[in-house]
Formats: structure tokens, sequence, C-alpha cells
């Protein structure tokens, strides 16, 4: 695949963890909500098993050994050295993912150097019948280095997925769209898909959204809130390992 346009960022000599936008985090963190309160609302024990304070969201940090998923040929966003890999496997027609989504950018947006964004595809068409040529759209994009801009208007489009809006949305972003309509109708994507797919179900995803944070599965929409409180913890976690003692 063409390889996505990515975030350009000023890098600096200095290690991640001496840098201005780390230390800040953890002075904020120690102020306001201190160490040990964090322990308390994610209720971190040794095993690294993490229960989320809102009933309402499933937000465990798996027992299970650490499963790295990033990969180099899948759409990312972020800084290429963050200390920290969130991996995504999403379906274009899943309501959940949609609503995850700007979720996401703001994540990015708070944590522009911490966290690397890394999107793959987990089609569940058993009840999405659009969500595998979704998918191929979004690849198809991908190819001519407009994946995230064609990701974003897919779920504005949630409701009308389909060829017409497929094409639309590749002419509305300027693709080349013979490309574009060559690449989807011989299924080009296809195989990459159902190898994110197949990656997913070994890992144990069963629905989306799914995320591995540092290899560490979560599931369901995090509020942005969770995401704060969760990605501080672990670059102070992060920070303690590579720490001289």
């Amino acid at each position: 695949m063409v390889p996505e346009v990515q975030i350009q960022l000023n890098q600096t000599n200095k290690p991640w963890f001496k840098r201005p936008w780390f230390i800040s985090i953890v002075v904020l963190v120690v102020l306001w909500f201190g160490i040990p309160l964090l322990l308390r609302v994610f209720n971190i024990n040794d095993n690294n098993i993490v229960t989320t304070p809102s009933p309402e969201i499933n937000l465990p940090m798996a027992s299970i050994p650490i499963t790295r998923l990033e990969t180099s040929d899948d759409p990312w966003q972020g800084s290429p050295v963050a200390p920290l890999v969130i991996v995504e496997f999403g379906d274009f027609q899943c309501p959940f993912c949609k609503e995850a989504a700007p979720i996401l950018k703001e994540v990015l947006k708070r944590y522009p150097e911490a966290v690397k964004f890394i999107y793959r595809d987990f089609p569940v068409s058993s009840i999405h019948s659009e969500a595998i040529t979704a998918a191929e759209a979004a690849n198809c994009a991908y190819k001519q280095g407009k994946f995230w801009q064609y990701h974003d208007a897919l779920f504005e489009g949630q409701d009308d997925l389909g060829s017409e809006l497929y094409l639309a949305l590749a002419q509305s972003l300027r693709l080349d769209t013979e490309e574009f309509s060559n690449c989807l109708l011989q299924h080009q994507t296809l195989a990459e898909i159902q190898s994110d797919f197949s990656d997913g179900v070994a890992a144990g995803v069963s629905g989306t959204p799914a995320w591995f944070v540092n290899g560490r599965k979560i599931e369901g929409v995090l509020t942005l809130e969770l995401w704060q409180k969760l990605i501080d913890y672990l670059i102070i976690s992060e920070f303690k390992q590579k720490a001289p003692q």
C-alpha cells in the first residue's frame, strides 16, 4: 500500500521521559490526583488488572500475556516514537466505533508525542452488511494517501453506506476516481482486511471497537476522561520501568 501521509512532529534529542510534556503530566497527576488515587480509581493490582470506575463501561486491562499487534502497513497517526501505542480494531458500520472516533481524535490532540494510534479493520459482516465494502473503500483511499479523511467521512455518512456514498466521498476528496473504482471493484485491499480480521480473532477480539494499549486489550467506548486517566497512569508506569534504579 502507499504509505499514509503522517503527522510530522518536532523531535528533540532528549528522551521522551525528559521532555516538557511528560514532566507536565507527572506534575499534574501528582498534584491533582496523586499516585494512590490513581491506583484506587483503576483498582490496579500486581497483575496489572484494571476495572473501570464507570459501571456502564467495561475497561479491564487483560491479565493474559501482552499481545503486540502493531503493524507497519496500516494507517496510523501520532508520534512514531511514542511510548504508548493504541491499536484499534474497528468496523465502519459499528455505531460504537462512530461514537469513539472523535474521542480518539481528541486524545491525539492532547497527547501528540505520547501516543501512536494504529487503525486495523475488523468488519463484523454477520450484522453489518456494508462493513467489508466500507473497509475496502477506506483502504482504497489509503492507497491514495487519504485514509483519515475518508475514515471520518464514512462515520459521518454511516447511515448511507453504499456504493454511491463511497464514490461520492472519493470525488469530494479529489481522489483519482478511476483508480479508486478499480481498486474497489477488483477487491485490491480485501486480503489486507482479512489479515487484520484474522489477527483480531487470534487476539481475542469478538466485537468493536476493541483496543490494544501497549498490547493490553480494552473493549468498548471509553470516555475522554477514562482515556486521560489510563494514558497518564501508563506513561508514569513506563517512566518507572525506564528510569535508572
